[in-house]
């Protein structure tokens, strides 16, 4: 999160989502009450369509039967409407000029009409009223009998009451006005009133003077109220589960953003310091090993100098631990492969051990496997420092005299937990059940063993052990984590077996590729007088130390301490490689090589980029795939097995 997290902004954003959730929920489900209610007032239209349909063809049936006949018997009147009529409970009768009874389709009905009441309107014309009927009064050519009066009864006018349950049904003309059970129930119903709908339908046939008002009033039934407040509860807590658990995510990420800048600030802290301590590490190594092998050197002078290389060893090696235990904790420890000369790579290591002057008393002996690849691709850097952390411990912890490192290669499962090698072999064809190849690396001594509480340096850096016999020997307790951290994320890995008064193995995979056509052979011995190289470092230490490194193993080198120089220097020498600082004055090895490259083409000549940081923390070093990274301070060691490789 960019911005500064705010608890009253994300409430008021959750709230109104909330609301906006609920008011479509409630919106929908006042919909649907809606379209129930409509639903119920189509079906109320077409039962009283039918029942219009019905009636109107009656009242034109007895019309067309009184006109058809010039006079009309009794016994024809009864049998005509009893066919008419059905089973309906409707009554046909008329009614003479004095409004005496004259022919009836039903006699049971007579009693019914001592209730009958008649009246002329303003136009002239019969009206009739009969307690619960609904009549219709029809003129027919009949002197003896002008008025034809049809009776509805008012419970086939209000249709199939029964069938629309939870509705309340009105029915209301000028004479009278009727309404079912259910009104009654929800007069005394506390609904609110968003949840009643009422419709009201004017029926009217004017041909024959008949009017009334079909009244229809639903309400939302408990059971559906019911269910809706419990769906409306659920979005609410489910709204509120989710806001809770967004807010613990965003709160979590959050934290986790601000711990994340702040290991990036400590390790780009770190690896600031780092640089600045490299510089005089270089200068104090480079320095040692040119008064070293200057001639005229008296033992004792030769002692405290190899005092001083030791130390300055150690140094960089503490310095390095430091920024890999950085990096570890951030998860930002990454591989550089490169192809190396394997045994002189390997060779170049025994070599540096030998100028540093091992502690008296101690012996190292190598043993390299004749199995190795002559070529393989690997982090040089990263298994340089594994390699040289891992005996220096022995040498320096150990209290036996023999230290052995054994080197070979071998293939098996990945480390990881998926099961899937993070490095295949360059040869599809060896390429089986996802193996991957993995150099290994056995140090061993044969001192008095580990102690419980050293071993948890595996897992618990700046662990001091309290039973340690070498208590004068200091120590930051970084190595042996940093080692098994560094191997862990970059898919190799560190086991350790220690056993009292017989030592420790300390069992090294490092992951790497290679091609296996190409094993290992006899190394002889290198002239390096015919190759120049160019050497580019603002910085006069570096460049002084770096060229008497480069002089001791008789290389031709010129030197350059500036970007202006440097070209010159390349169209003057036309140099077989090129050693470049990353950061100069004008600009960076990598604009430099890039001029280089456009002045001559020449495709022999191999580039270096040395820098402090590793190639993964430089900008667009990806794109540069035939320009090997170096770390500072400049190891003869790691260049020399670089030297000539295939890219």
């Amino acid at each position: 999160m960019n911005c500064k997290f705010n608890l009253r902004s994300y409430v008021g954003i959750c709230l109104c989502f909330t609301a906006a959730i609920i008011a479509v929920f409630s919106s929908h489900g006042l919909n649907r009450f809606k379209y129930n209610h409509d639903k119920k007032v189509s079906m109320l239209m077409a039962f009283n369509q039918e029942n219009y349909l019905q009636h109107k063809l009656i009242m034109n049936a007895m019309q067309a039967f009184f006109k058809s006949s010039k006079s009309v018997k009794k016994a024809e009147f009864e049998i005509f409407t009893r066919e008419l009529l059905d089973e309906r409970a409707a009554v046909l009768f008329t009614l003479t000029p004095e409004l005496a009874l004259g022919y009836i389709s039903d006699s049971t009905f007579i009693p019914e009409l001592d209730t009958l009441v008649t009246s002329l309107d303003k136009h002239g014309r019969l009206n009739g009223l009969l307690p619960h009927y609904r009549l219709i009064v029809l003129d027919i050519d009949e002197p003896n009998m002008p008025y034809l009066f049809y009776a509805i009864p008012l419970k086939s006018l209000l249709f199939n009451i029964e069938k629309l349950k939870d509705t309340c049904l009105q029915y209301s003309s000028l004479q009278l006005f009727a309404e079912n059970n259910y009104c009654t129930m929800q007069s005394i119903n506390m609904m609110p009133s968003f949840l009643r709908y009422r419709t009201d339908l004017d029926i009217s046939i004017p041909e024959y003077n008949f009017y009334y008002t079909l009244g229809i009033e639903s309400q939302v039934s408990p059971l559906r109220l019911f269910e809706f407040t419990c769906m409306l509860l659920s979005i609410l807590f489910i709204c509120a589960l989710i806001f809770v658990l967004l807010y613990f995510k965003l709160v979590n990420k959050h934290l986790f953003n601000r711990i994340e800048r702040e290991n990036k600030f400590n390790v780009a802290m770190v690896s600031s310091i780092n640089h600045e301590i490299r510089t005089p590490i270089n200068a104090l190594l480079g320095y040692s090993q040119v008064l070293r092998d200057m001639p005229k050197i008296s033992d004792e002078h030769s002692v405290i100098i190899d005092k001083m290389l030791w130390s300055a060893n150690l140094l960089y090696s503490v310095a390095e631990n430091t920024l890999n235990y950085s990096k570890s904790t951030t998860s930002t420890l990454v591989l550089n492969n490169a192809p190396i000369n394997t045994l002189q790579y390997i060779g170049n290591i025994q070599d540096y051990y030998n100028k540093l002057s091992i502690p008296a008393g101690k012996t190292l002996d190598f043993h390299v496997s004749d199995k190795l690849p002559a070529v393989i691709s690997v982090d040089s850097s990263k298994l340089f420092q594994v390699i040289t952390n891992m005996i220096n411990n022995a040498l320096k912890y150990s209290t036996g005299k023999a230290v052995r490192c054994h080197i070979d290669i071998c293939q098996r499962p990945a480390f990881n937990e998926e099961g899937v090698s993070l490095f295949q072999p360059t040869s599809p064809s060896l390429s089986s059940n996802f193996r991957g190849y993995y150099l290994r690396i056995l140090i061993q001594d044969s001192g008095l063993g580990m102690s419980k509480s050293t071993k948890e340096l595996l897992i618990n850096p700046f662990t001091v052990d309290a039973e340690s016999k070498l208590k004068h020997v200091s120590s930051i307790g970084l190595g042996l984590y940093t080692c098994n951290q560094l191997l862990t994320q970059i898919g190799g890995k560190l086991r350790l077996h220690s056993v009292k008064d017989e030592g420790t193995k300390i069992m090294l995979h490092f992951p790497c590729q290679f091609d296996p056509s190409r094993l290992s052979q006899p190394l002889n011995p290198v002239n390096y007088r015919d190759m120049d190289i160019l050497i580019v470092d603002d910085n006069s230490f570096n460049l002084e130390v770096c060229n008497a490194m480069l002089a001791e193993k008789q290389f031709n080198t010129v030197c350059a301490n500036s970007s202006k120089a440097a070209l010159s220097q390349f169209v003057d020498t036309e140099p077989d490689v090129v050693i470049v600082d990353y950061q100069l004055d004008e600009m960076n090895g990598l604009e430099l090589i890039a001029k280089m490259k456009c002045i001559q083409a020449n495709t022999q000549t191999q580039y270096f980029i040395l820098s402090a940081n590793d190639k993964n923390e430089i900008v667009d070093s990806d794109c540069h795939s035939d320009i090997y990274f170096m770390q500072k301070p400049f190891n003869t060691a790691i260049f020399l097995s670089c030297l000539g490789r295939d890219n």
